[in-house]
């Protein structure tokens, strides 16, 4: 293959990589508010990074970003861009469905976008997984490397949540150009002990939707849940090269696995 980028080969170039191998990885995030100190591309920036590191180290093939995700809440800052949740759901099927038919058999999907994301790309990788039978996964950052994210945290209960600080000390190494620390404030909730949106912080939690309204309020009308004020590169350097080397050893352990497809339909 020329590229990792499947979009940057040509056909015969897939057909041969498909003779080797038959993993594909699908990068998936948002285009949403991430308050003053961070850019709207945020978690698809994430995700597309990533997961192209870890497709050089291992020659594995990406598909297209699918840039957009599942925001209504967001929807509370102008820029944000959502989708509905059945139609992420049936765009990841659909596009799965697509190169499970030419012969890929492991599908990773690269989710960005944690919480919000996740319902309706489950139910993508569900369906995929039962129609098909292929080897379809969802690889999430807040979850891939949730044990060096504990250890390296420096903020207090609650200070990791949206454009707070592990995305922000993600973002100042991966993109510094595109990040302005002098505009990070922190936001930290303690309403109520059930009321959890740091997904390090252990104990009991309930799960309350946001609405537009209330969420522009909770994030001071900034966008920010949690403590960007504490994020370095550094860590940052330190995060992201874990959530690479934790995919890529979830990518050679795809390849090793024998999959038998049994249903490649186009989707119509």
């Amino acid at each position: 293959m020329h590229s990792i980028w499947l979009h940057e080969n040509k056909w015969k170039d897939v057909e041969s990589y498909l003779a080797q191998k038959s993993t594909i990885l699908l990068p998936v995030g948002s285009v949403e508010q991430h308050a003053h100190h961070l850019p709207l591309g945020t978690d698809s920036l994430v995700a597309i990074k990533v997961a192209e590191d870890a497709a050089k180290k291992t020659k594995t093939l990406v598909a297209p970003p699918s840039w957009v995700g599942w925001a209504p809440h967001h929807m509370a800052f102008p820029g944000t861009i959502t989708l509905r949740p059945e139609t992420l759901t049936h765009l990841i099927q659909d596009m799965g469905q697509s190169l499970i038919y030419h012969g890929f058999k492991k599908l990773i999907i690269i989710n960005g976008h944690r919480e919000a994301n996740l319902p309706p790309l489950k139910v993508a990788a569900t369906k995929l997984r039962n129609h098909t039978g292929a080897l379809v996964s969802i690889v999430d950052p807040f979850y891939i490397a949730e044990e060096i994210g504990r250890k390296i945290r420096r903020s207090e209960p609650g200070g990791v949540g949206h454009a707070a600080e592990m995305e922000t000390s993600h973002m100042y190494h991966l993109y510094p150009e595109l990040c302005e620390p002098d505009q990070s404030v922190k936001n930290v909730h303690k309403k109520h002990p059930l009321l959890k949106h740091d997904p390090y912080d252990d104990g009991d939690r309930v799960f309350v939707p946001s609405d537009i309204a209330s969420y522009r309020e909770g994030a001071l009308n900034i966008g920010v849940v949690g403590d960007p004020t504490v994020s370095n590169k550094e860590n940052g350097e330190i995060y992201h090269r874990e959530l690479v080397n934790r995919l890529v050893d979830w990518i050679q352990y795809c390849e090793e696995q024998d999959i038998t497809l049994r249903n490649q339909s186009v989707p119509l």
